[in-house]
């Protein structure tokens, strides 16, 4: 299956791009991935703004071009309402309950939740980690 990603391209710059992830089927409408050594995992609300960065009301303390970089590797799955992300290349994604995205080290990009639950999964790693995503 191919999930949504910021990524980092040969140059250093941010993308929005896809990786693959290999899923093994175990029955007609299930598939599983293999265990990942995740970190840490966190599951709560995102009330950073309660305005998305495309309103026309939208604010931001550091400017309306505010972006910051992307930690250390992580997914972002978002459980209710929706969060709007830009990213340098200047691609904007809207992902809604259910959609799941992966944030790679150094991927510059800017999330405006508009109240919305996440989860939140740490892989391995650091910051500067700007490598291609490696899982099991």
């Amino acid at each position: 299956m191919q999930l949504y990603a910021l990524g980092v391209d040969d140059n250093k710059r941010s993308v929005s791009t896809m990786v693959e992830i290999k899923l093994s089927a175990v029955s007609a409408t299930e598939s599983l991935r293999a265990r990942q050594p995740g970190v840490l995992w966190r599951l709560g609300p995102r009330v950073a703004s309660t305005i998305s960065r495309t309103s026309k009301g939208y604010t931001s303390a550091s400017g309306p071009y505010e972006m910051h970089m992307g930690g250390a590797p992580h997914f972002v799955g978002v459980i209710a309402g929706f969060s709007e992300i830009t990213t340098q290349d200047g691609a904007l994604w809207r992902f809604s309950a259910g959609e799941f995205h992966y944030v790679a080290p150094g991927a510059l990009h800017h999330q405006s939740p508009v109240p919305c639950v996440t989860m939140n999964l740490v892989m391995p790693g650091t910051p500067a980690d700007t490598g291609p995503l490696v899982l099991k």
